[in-house]
């Protein structure tokens, strides 16, 4: 992969919280040069000045992905400076694993090494980046405050740091996924202006976390933070004082600007500014604000950049790491700039080449696109949940979003990298054995929790990609991981072949379904037997479809009570398995999907007629006793077995019903049907295959 490049990092900072060093060096000639790298956590390459590209794709603990960028189009006469800055968080987190900082990189033309880490670059320690401040979030990492004043940037004020080899250098493999998509879009004007108003009563989220972070999981203690920029935004009153107005745009102390893309965007937000004194800036960003007043969207994360700017600067300003946001707040906290400019890089996955059908319905169109846009969002690297507050691999959204990316494009990069990433996860103890994490790369959480769920969904999701999405792929590739998880499943089975009491969090749904997941879960026991079954379709062990078959028919004669199927069963006093009355809509959709009976048959009638005409994406409280679904994962399930079923139309209604108008206020598909969490989820893309096969399957296209 290297032919001299060596993984390197400023002497004994490998390992320390939130460190910040650049690299350079100079090549006088960059004609048919490229650049290879690799880099934990997060780097960013300029050349002369000019943005090449952010990265790398994540990958397990121990590896390395290689990014391979040309760098010829960035050439100028003379020297050419090569600028490469790595952000290493160090801090546990559900998008990333817990490794030193490194780079290795090294500009070649052909077979010659023309600069290589280790000998070519220098590394400085630049002052201009806060180190001690506030996480982002405990699904991602740490927020971003820039000290630029006095003219610091990555060299400007920057020490020149020693440099020393990694110990353990990580193994460097293939990127394997698609170079993301660079756009710059540019906004004319702000869509308000106002000013700002403290006031100490407002109430204000602080440490707006998911879950607490501890010392363990990695965060400053709020004492040494000196910036405070999200509580900051939260303790003021906005007065609008102007409507839309024309950039450039100058700003008073106490003054602010909204702007509104119209859309949500997802990347790098881009700020020009000329500062007439000394000054202090806050950008804070939303998926669901107005054009008229700045919120925050309620989903635990700290969208908030700081920027401290000296007199009379003029800096263009681009954030570190990708975002996302319909509206944006630029609020003066101290001093005065005028705003020239205001935009954002995209950071998404190509979709140049996928082409938008007609599907007949302007409804159905809209929902397409929108699918579209909220694949390509979450599609760079990994199949993440969200661009914004996690970035993280889960399980089971993957087995939706890969879907997806099949149905765009034919083939599934993305996935194969994704899959790639849990047959490299090294287990160390953390979890029971041969169980794999929820969400990969990532570090285990304080409490060790897993979702023996998702692991499922690992099994079923390998079992497709063979046999539908990559019939090429080597599937002895995935046999460790497979073996492991069926030999995890096989000692938590019961006397009657069932599984009763899964360690850890055991998930079915975001609903009341989840309160009923023990002793017995039948949705559970259902998925598994769509698990014993793909298993066997992997590696074709007759014995797995025996037991597939027991367990089947053994939690249907358990579970379904002549009508629906209850949802679990409790051991009384005396050890007996008592089934208990607690039904969910979700528990529905396990059973007709993976029971391995038809639905059609006259017994389940009543069940049939409960699915079609009361059920429905939005049942609006009828039949309050049987629980009903969320969005995840039961709304999904729902589409899944209405395609079993064969009730195209429903499914058809079910997806305007509950995607609606989504894509006309955002552009995206969201995490739920109300109006918070994510409004761009990479699981939510998964609408536009259920619907375009609806279509298909009645001949409309």
């Amino acid at each position: 992969m290297f032919k001299q490049a060596k993984a390197v990092f400023p002497r004994g900072m490998a390992d320390q919280m939130h460190t910040f060093a650049t690299f350079r060096a100079c090549v006088k000639d960059l004609t048919g040069a490229t650049l290879y790298i690799a880099a934990a956590d997060f780097y960013q390459v300029c050349v002369n000045g000019r943005f090449v590209a952010f990265g790398p794709a994540r990958t397990a603990k121990g590896y390395a992905r290689q990014d391979i960028l040309s760098l010829a189009s960035y050439a100028e006469e003379g020297e050419n400076e090569i600028l490469i800055a790595v952000l290493c968080h160090h801090c546990r987190s559900l998008s990333t694993v817990l490794q030193p900082a490194f780079l290795q990189a090294e500009i070649r033309r052909g077979e010659d090494v023309l600069a290589a880490t280790g000998k070519d670059f220098e590394a400085f320690l630049p002052a201009c980046r806060v180190r001690k401040v506030e996480r982002y979030s405990v699904q991602r990492h740490f927020s971003e405050v820039w000290d630029l004043r006095e003219g610091k940037d990555w060299l400007v004020g920057a020490l020149q740091a020693p440099l020393e080899e990694s110990a353990l250098p990580p193994t460097v493999i293939d990127r394997r996924v698609p170079y993301p998509h660079y756009e710059d879009i540019a906004l004319p004007a702000a869509a308000s202006r106002g000013r700002l108003t403290y006031d100490a009563s407002l109430p204000y989220h602080s440490l707006f976390y998911s879950f607490p972070a501890s010392e363990r999981w990695g965060r400053f203690d709020y004492d040494e933070i000196e910036y405070h920029p999200y509580e900051w935004i939260q303790q003021h009153h906005q007065e609008k004082t102007a409507g839309e107005c024309a950039l450039p745009l100058t700003l008073s102390e106490g003054q602010y600007a909204i702007l509104d893309f119209g859309r949500i965007e997802t990347g790098f937000p881009l700020l020009n500014l000329r500062a007439a004194k000394e000054s202090d800036v806050i950008l804070a960003f939303s998926e669901d604000a107005s054009p008229d007043r700045f919120a925050f969207t309620d989903m635990h994360s700290h969208n908030v950049l700081e920027f401290l700017l000296s007199p009379e600067s003029r800096p263009d300003l681009m954030a570190f790491e990708p975002y996302v946001m319909r509206y944006a707040i630029l609020a003066v906290k101290r001093g005065s700039v005028t705003l020239n400019g205001f935009g954002i890089k995209t950071f998404v996955r190509d979709t140049a080449g996928v082409t938008l059908p007609d599907l007949g319905d302007a409804d159905l169109n809209a929902i397409y696109r929108g699918g579209v846009r909220t694949f390509a969002h979450n599609a760079v690297d990994l199949f993440t949940d969200c661009p914004s507050r996690e970035r993280a691999g889960w399980l089971c959204d993957s087995y939706f979003t890969a879907k997806t990316e099949h149905a765009l494009f034919g083939e599934v990069p993305v996935e194969e990298a994704f899959l790639e990433n849990y047959r490299l996860y090294p287990a160390n103890g953390e979890y029971p054995e041969g169980v794999l994490p929820m969400c990969y790369p990532s570090e285990p959480q304080d409490n060790y929790k897993f979702i023996p769920q998702w692991t499922m969904w690992y099994v079923i999701e390998v079992a497709e990609y063979v046999k539908y999405r990559n019939p090429k792929a080597d599937r002895e590739l995935f046999r460790p991981t497979i073996e492991g998880l069926m030999a995890f499943y096989a000692r938590h089975e019961n006397e009657d072949g069932l599984l009763e009491r899964l360690p850890s969090w055991n998930f079915v749904e975001w609903s009341r379904a989840n309160d009923w997941t023990m002793d017995v879960s039948y949705p559970t026991n259902f998925l598994y037997a769509r698990v014993l079954e793909s298993a066997y379709e992997l590696f074709g062990d007759e014995s797995l479809l025996e037991k597939r078959d027991r367990v089947q028919k053994t939690a249907i004669e358990q579970s379904f009570d002549g009508r629906v199927f209850r949802d679990h069963a409790l051991r009384d006093e005396n050890g007996k398995l008592i089934l208990q009355k607690d039904c969910s809509e979700a528990g529905q959709y396990y059973a007709i999907l993976f029971g391995g009976f038809d639905v059609h048959e006259e017994r389940f009638a009543e069940l049939y007629d409960l699915v079609c005409n009361v059920f429905s994406a939005n049942r609006n409280g009828k039949m309050p006793e049987i629980a009903e679904i969320n969005a995840f994962i039961g709304a999904y399930l729902r589409l899944e077995a209405l395609l079993k079923m064969g009730e195209h139309r429903l499914l058809l209604r079910d997806v305007k019903e509950f995607f609606g108008n989504m894509e006309a206020e955002t552009g995206t598909l969201w995490e739920y049907r109300q109006r918070h969490g994510s409004r761009d989820h990479g699981f939510a893309s998964y609408a536009l295959v259920a619907m375009t096969e609806a279509l298909k399957r009645l001949g409309e296209i």
